[in-house]
């Protein structure tokens, strides 16, 4: 079951980055490369909530065909 936000990640961006902080402060590594994982997971899905990326991948491939696809973007 998804959870939605009715203002995007932008809360989970802020809280992600308050505790990055803490963990800076605190010299913890540990959770300094946590709390960046968490602040990569929000941020993407931010902008996931305003690029579909699915549909135009899709169109794509829709008119260039899978292999051709995969030969242009590499």
């Amino acid at each position: 079951m998804s959870t939605e936000y009715s203002n995007g990640y932008w809360g989970k961006i802020e809280y992600w980055t308050a505790e990055l902080q803490k963990a800076i402060d605190n010299n913890n590594l540990t959770a300094v490369d946590s709390c960046h994982r968490k602040l990569d997971y929000f941020i993407q899905r931010q902008w996931d909530t305003k690029i579909s990326v699915k549909e135009t991948t899709m169109v794509e491939m829709e008119h260039i065909g899978k292999a051709e696809l995969l030969l242009h973007r590499y």
